[in-house]
């Protein structure tokens, strides 16, 4: 079949695509990866990460936009191991016992991260924003054992766990914690504990395709295998040594933790660590650092864009751009293209939690691999197919026909922690079924037009509206409601509520009361009350009819 492939490339366009229809019937319409394969080392995550640290043991690893605090390599290693030797050694923690990391995007993160790893542990990242509900239900969900986070965040993470916690920083009562820095005094035995690929070495969350979210079994193979599909030749967005890179993509999402800090490391680059995000912050990083590269999201493409402090002259030092989490407006990439003169690459991916970060990317090193609303071609190692939206059949679909994206490779999760239920639901004959709607065209150029998944994208961020509604449903007052996902010009898409009231109360009120349960950006943007939620004989929503 590859053969035959090939050799239709030779052919003139009316023969190329007849045979191209061929090889698609019998391959079941799926689509492979124009790349070419790759193989997969059997070494564990730590020891990926650190194969080339004797390159630039000396280079800035890290350095904080804020405090000016930096590690370079050498260090970051150094005090890596000083946190695996606390966690196995002092801690007495056992291989794949979990800890939490409730943090902000800071220059230690990543020494907390790779410890454990390093350490034989599991590691769940959670959102900073989180409120003590939140985090309670992560940790207790994972079993967690130990939680780093920031002195000025454990009024919350008290709230939220008995757990021990490792404090970092000194602005709150630290009384019963750990000192941080404490810990890195003390030397590290300079091991890494043996692990194999396919234990769980991040369990991030997510709502997948639907409900509540789920821990997302991320193994030391499939973290492995993407960030290697990412430095292939034919595609490589990622950084390159000495780039500097600004880590404003919280570290806790899985775009961040492996695109941004991970690549960044494996490829001796800087992160410019950024604990707190605003239009100023990057507007002095541009000025100011003269990045190297944008990995973004569309809200910050749109800052790119249209911000006016953000200049042509600002952006003209960058070599790259891309954006992930979400579709990207077309006017808003070809705003982006004119601003820059089409002098800066401009790269648009596509993949979730559930495949390691990335399953597709656009690239400038095939032809045809850019193209404006598109999302690329398909990674290394990767096969992915469009199936119709009612899921009827997991016959693929022919060219430019819309339906589901399903996908199967090596960097897909093996499913969700304690819950083999939600994970029977989201593979289908091995295929990771994944809600989102796209077609692909003549070049085999993936395009995604939509989502079957109930899930609102928030500045890239998931919100589950079962999560909203579950809160909604604790006020006294109402009697039914449901939440779906409404077109917001700054963040993509924004909640908003559908309340069948048993008395009289106003929207601002029920604002108010989600507001204090949960993160910001989870909070309700509108509320509409209605007689009746629309749902099936079975009582499921009809989100479609609301929306």
């Amino acid at each position: 079949m590859t053969i035959l492939k090939h050799f239709c490339l030779l052919l003139k366009p009316p023969l190329r695509r007849f045979c191209d229809n061929i090889i698609l019937f019998y391959n079941d319409n799926v689509i492979t990866s124009k790349a070419q394969p790759l193989h997969i080392p059997e070494i564990n995550l730590p020891e990926f990460i650190w194969q080339n640290l004797d390159k630039w043991p000396d280079r800035t690893a890290i350095t904080c936009l804020e405090t000016g605090k930096s590690y370079t390599y050498a260090q970051l290693y150094k005090s890596s191991l000083s946190i695996a030797h606390f966690l196995r050694d002092s801690l007495k923690l056992e291989r794949q016992d979990t800890v939490g990391v409730v943090l902000p995007n800071v220059p230690e993160y990543p020494i907390i991260v790779l410890g454990a790893v390093q350490a034989g542990l599991r590691v769940t990242t959670i959102n900073a924003q989180y409120t003590s509900d939140e985090i309670r239900r992560q940790l207790e969900n994972c079993k967690s054992k130990l939680v780093f986070t920031l002195s000025a965040l454990l009024p919350v993470v008290r709230e939220a766990t008995t757990n021990p916690i490792v404090a970092l920083g000194t602005n709150t009562d630290t009384t019963g914690t750990i000192n941080f820095d404490k810990l890195l005094s003390k030397q590290g035995d300079n091991y890494i504990e043996h692990a194999e690929g396919n234990e769980t070495v991040f369990l991030p969350y997510s709502s997948g395709t639907t409900g509540l979210p789920k821990g997302v079994e991320l193994t030391h193979s499939s973290i492995i295998t993407n960030l290697l599909q990412l430095t292939s030749p034919e595609f490589c967005i990622i950084p390159q040594e000495s780039w500097k890179i600004p880590g404003y993509l919280p570290f806790c999402h899985i775009y961040g933790l492996v695109v941004i800090l991970l690549q960044s490391f494996l490829q001796g680059a800087t992160v410019i660590a950024m604990p707190k995000f605003s239009a100023n912050h990057l507007i002095n990083v541009l000025k100011e650092h003269k990045p190297d590269a944008i990995f973004g999201v569309p809200p910050i493409v749109q800052l790119l864009v249209q911000h006016p402090n953000i200049t042509s002259k600002d952006l003209l030092p960058l070599r790259l751009i891309t954006s992930g989490a979400a579709p990207l407006a077309p006017i808003t990439i070809e705003q982006l293209l004119s601003k820059t003169h089409n002098k800066v690459k401009f790269l648009e991916g596509y993949g979730m939690t559930e495949t390691s970060a990335a399953a597709i990317i656009q690239t400038t090193f095939l032809e045809n691999g850019f193209k404006v609303g598109g999302s690329g071609f398909v990674l290394p190692n990767t096969q992915v197919k469009i199936i119709p939206m009612d899921g009827s059949t997991l016959q693929g679909l022919p060219r430019n026909q819309p339906g589901e994206l399903v996908i199967k490779g090596p960097q897909v999760t093996k499913g969700y922690h304690n819950n083999p239920d939600a994970t029977k639901s989201i593979f289908i004959d091995g295929w990771l079924r994944t809600g989102d709607l796209g077609y692909f065209d003549e070049h085999e150029h993936f395009f995604i037009t939509g989502r079957l998944k109930e899930m609102i994208k928030v500045k890239g961020f998931q919100v589950a509206p079962s999560e909203l509604e579950e809160v909604l449903k604790q006020h006294p007052r109402v009697k039914d409601c449901a939440v779906v996902g409404i077109p917001d010009s700054v963040s993509g898409e924004a909640p908003k509520a559908f309340v069948v009231a048993n008395s009289p109360i106003s929207d601002k009120e029920l604002q108010d009361f989600v507001a204090k349960r949960v993160s910001k950006y989870k909070r309700l943007k509108s509320v509409k009350f209605v007689q009746a939620i629309p749902r099936t004989a079975t009582g499921k929503i009809l989100r479609h009819e609301l929306q």
